[in-house]
């Protein structure tokens, strides 16, 4: 990969997280996330995501952490999120829960089996109702129809028939959570092979909502997007004026007014666009560029955690509070919006860290929106060079990452979003530093699924030294409610410069080692120099 800036080497231990202003305290604003499946049932209001609001742009710097993940959360999503009818109402797309997705690419899909049918799975005044065929007045409640045959107080589809609670329609089927058993030692745990089975992409990505009541729509898009070649561009962004628009901010705040619900597609010709990119509204959009290199198309900037904020140089979805940038307020590239794809192309933080001192946090991407995919984007930065999350501690939000790499030196894939890492490669950079950590999720403890490594490859470059770098830690955001990072690792393979003995250094501002009760970090089936030795499991071991 093309690193777009020089960085001074720096060897330096393990160091918290550490913030100024902006970020991580008031993270996000009002989210009222509405019923995003609108589950079964009735099919009444799905309500809306609405705008998610702005939200206080950080708070009080934590030992360590990198600041509360702030921002602002814009609008985040459509406004027909389920609705009266059937099909889950008309914007569709990735934020209308049920009904169809209109051009919704992968990330729209399969998410109809939530909204059901009026009457098949549980609607009020469907077959079988409490006085229909088979209802407590025929049939009774043991005879043709009774409350355990087809039909009775439990309608067509009730808790146990045709599109019950986990059949068509219904509830769109109970949350998903995995218990997770292993063996090994509490400094590298591997998971069993029982409980493996359930950490899996489309467990990870099947619900999102309000941490007490997700809603399950089994979004799943790990089919990928369709090739670029496929779309037909609505603008295209070219730096020489030969497109509709010379930068990719005008560019989509174009999209967001031309309002409606179909897909927007926006071509990138190559080049790079020095700019603050900001992503809000209703209107889905995948922004791409047509080749598969993507070092082709780089969009960057430089702002860093302390900078001095220039007014004309400030990412409008993270606007700090204070006279200079938070972590946050750093992200060269910030999506609020759902339904959000990008395909293609660079997004980069080319601040150049080591030129003051080694914990300057510089953000390439902050994403917050429900249900973005991320193909083939490369990343790139050094601490906290990818921040996933959402617009409050107590909302989960989902990102799907392929075929995709990431780069950094610290804490580089790091937040409290849930997020699946597919096909992908992290790779440790060692011109600063070679003794600090991949990730760090902040994963809320009422939230099962933080992020999962799968299928992917964990490297360092070729300056990285044997057993010097760790895969994570827990990150004990501050403006969480009780942060207990999650991640799985499976399926992978991991380079030599891991610390194979114990790969999980302490959290990042309790200094919390692993535990059955405490962390919740794991392995399943990986490979490499830097993979735990043995592999395989066995069905016992400690629960958390």
């Amino acid at each position: 990969m093309n690193r777009l800036s020089v960085l001074a080497v720096v060897a330096l231990g393990i160091s918290a997280c550490t913030s100024t202003t902006d970020g991580k305290g008031g993270s996000g604003g009002a989210t009222s996330t509405g019923g995003a499946v609108a589950t079964g049932g009735s099919i009444a209001t799905g309500g809306s995501l609405v705008t998610s609001g702005t939200t206080a742009t950080g708070g009080a710097a934590t030992t360590g952490g990198r600041e509360a993940s702030g921002g602002t959360t814009a609008t985040g999503g459509t406004s027909a999120a389920g609705g009266t009818t059937a099909t889950g109402g008309t914007t569709g797309g990735i934020t209308a829960a049920g009904g169809t997705t209109p051009d919704g690419g992968s990330t729209g899909g399969t998410i109809a089996a939530g909204g059901g049918t009026i009457g098949t799975g549980g609607g009020t005044a469907s077959t079988g109702g409490t006085t229909g065929t088979g209802g407590a007045t025929s049939g009774g409640t043991t005879a043709a129809g009774g409350t355990t045959a087809a039909g009775g107080t439990t309608a067509t589809g009730g808790a146990t028939g045709t599109g019950g609670a986990t059949g068509t329609g219904g509830g769109t089927s109970p949350a998903v959570t995995c218990t997770a058993q292993y063996t090994g030692s509490e400094t590298r745990p591997l998971l069993t092979d029982a409980s493996a089975a359930c950490f899996t992409i489309q467990n990870y990505l099947a619900q999102a909502g309000p941490t007490g009541a997700l809603v399950r729509d089994n979004w799943d898009p790990s089919a990928g997007l369709p090739a670029a070649s496929t779309y037909t561009p609505t603008y295209t962004v070219a730096g020489d004026g030969s497109g509709t628009h010379t930068t990719v901010q005008a560019a989509i705040t174009a999209a967001n007014s031309s309002g409606g619900s179909s897909r927007v597609y926006i071509l990138v010709q190559p080049g790079t666009y020095r700019e603050l990119v900001c992503v809000k509204g209703s209107v889905p959009i995948t922004l791409y560029g047509a080749d598969t290199d993507a070092t082709k198309v780089t969009i960057a900037f430089d702002n860093y955690n302390g900078k001095t904020v220039d007014s004309a140089n400030t990412n409008a979805c993270a606007a700090p509070s204070g006279a200079t940038y938070g972590t946050t307020g750093s992200s060269t590239f910030f999506v609020s919006s759902s339904g959000f794809q990008v395909q293609n192309l660079t997004i980069a933080n080319d601040f150049v860290e080591g030129a003051l001192t080694s914990n300057i946090q510089a953000v390439a991407l902050t994403v917050q929106g429900d249900q973005a995919v991320f193909q083939n984007v490369h990343f790139i930065g050094n601490q906290d060079t990818l921040q996933v999350k959402s617009s409050s501690t107590t909302l989960v939000a989902r990102s799907y990452f392929k075929n995709s790499t990431i780069e950094g030196d610290t804490d580089f894939v790091f937040g409290r979003g849930t997020a699946v890492f597919d096909g992908c490669t992290i790779t440790y950079v060692s011109s600063r530093k070679t003794n600090s950590t991949h990730i760090s999720p902040s994963t809320e403890t009422a939230n099962p699924f933080g992020f999962l490594i799968i299928n992917s490859k964990i490297v360092g470059d070729s300056g990285m030294p044997t057993g010097t770098a760790y895969l994570g830690r827990a990150w004990d955001d501050s403006s969480g409610t009780a942060p207990n990072g999650q991640a799985v690792i499976r399926n992978t393979e991991i380079g030599g410069h891991i610390k194979v003995a114990a790969p999980w250094a302490a959290a990042a501002t309790s200094s919390r080692v692993f535990s059955a009760s405490g962390n919740r970090l794991y392995e399943y089936q990986n490979t490499g120099a830097g993979a735990a030795v043995g592999g395989a499991t066995v069905d016992a071991g400690s629960t958390d």
